[in-house]
C-alpha cells in the first residue's frame, strides 16, 4: 500500500474521531447538567433514590422523555449511563405503543442495575422493559425498599402533560460509549 494512501486513510479516521468528540462535547454541555438537575430535584421529592443509585452497580437517567399519542403513541428521550458512579455512555430510548390513547406527556425514567450482567444486557440493547417485560415498574418514591426483578428496577416520574391510554407497547434502548464523558463523575 502506498504511503499517501495510508496517510489519507489515517487522516480520514482522525477527522471522524474529532467529529465524534465534538458531538460528545455538545451532548455533555446540555445533557449532563439536565441529568444532574433532575437527580437533585428527585432527591428532594423522593428521599432514598440517590442512596439506591449509589448502591446499584449502575444506572441510566433519562431526564426528559416526551410522549405523544393518538391511537398510536411514540416517545423519545436521551440519557446518561453510569457504572459505579462514573459516566460510561449515553443512551436513547424509543417507545412505541398501540391502543386507545390520546394526549401528550413528559416523564423521567431512571433504570437501576443491580449487577454487571443487567447493565451489559442494557448496553447490548437486550433490555426492553414494558408492561410484563423483564423489569419491575416501581412506584415513584418507593426507592428505599426496591426489589430488583432480573437485576433491574425502573422508576418513572411524571413531569407534566395529560395522557389517557389503555395501550400496549415496548421500549428499545440504544447505548453509545462515552469518551470524554468518562472524565465526569456522578454527583450523588
Amino acid at each position: 500500500m502506498r504511503v499517501s494512501t495510508m496517510l489519507g486513510k489515517l487522516a480520514a479516521k482522525a477527522a471522524n474521531a474529532l467529529e465524534g468528540l465534538e458531538k460528545e462535547v455538545q451532548v455533555l454541555q446540555t445533557l449532563h447538567p439536565a441529568v444532574e438537575a433532575k437527580l437533585a430535584q428527585l432527591d428532594e421529592r423522593h428521599p432514598g433514590l440517590l442512596r439506591l443509585l449509589e448502591r446499584a452497580h449502575g444506572y441510566a437517567v433519562f431526564p426528559s422523555i416526551g410522549k405523544a399519542a393518538v391511537l398510536v403513541g411514540a416517545a423519545f428521550g436521551k440519557g446518561e449511563v453510569f457504572e459505579k458512579g462514573e459516566l460510561i455512555g449515553y443512551a436513547g430510548i424509543i417507545q412505541l405503543t398501540l391502543g386507545l390513547q390520546l394526549g401528550g406527556q413528559t416523564f423521567t425514567e431512571i433504570i437501576a442495575f443491580e449487577n454487571k450482567q443487567a447493565l451489559n444486557r442494557f448496553k447490548q440493547g437486550k433490555l426492553a422493559p414494558a408492561a410484563n417485560a423483564s423489569a419491575a415498574l416501581v412506584k415513584a418514591g418507593a426507592a428505599a425498599s426496591v426489589a430488583y426483578e432480573k437485576g433491574v428496577a425502573v422508576f418513572l416520574y411524571s413531569d407534566g402533560g395529560m395522557m389517557l391510554e389503555a395501550a400496549v407497547g415496548g421500549q428499545k434502548f440504544i447505548f453509545r460509549p462515552a469518551a470524554l464523558g468518562r472524565l465526569e463523575k456522578a454527583r450523588l
